[in-house]
């Protein structure tokens, strides 16, 4: 009898909260989209699967993520107060 078990990780990232009008240039691809930006804060979490099913996080945190060159960048709550309170108004 042979059983068949597939083991592996998944990136279940999601936006993160009090930041969605945060508009930051990609330092990457330097792209900067109008109505969309390119460069969003995530909140990701990377969990253990064992035959498909997430079964406990092996890493998380916050970070930018570029939508358009896909570049990431690990960053702080306090780093993103700060681009906040420089944005221009």
């Amino acid at each position: 009898m042979f059983f068949f078990f597939t083991c592996g990780s998944t990136d279940m990232s999601s936006g993160l909260k009090g930041y969605e009008t945060l508009n930051v240039v990609c330092p990457h691809c330097h792209n900067a989209a109008g109505i969309s930006t390119p460069l969003q804060p995530i909140k990701r979490r990377t969990f253990f699967t064992f035959c498909f099913i997430p079964v406990f996080p092996i890493a998380w945190g916050k970070e930018l993520r570029c939508s358009i060159c896909q570049y990431r960048q690990s960053t702080t709550t306090e780093q993103l107060d700060g681009m906040v309170q420089n944005a221009p108004k």
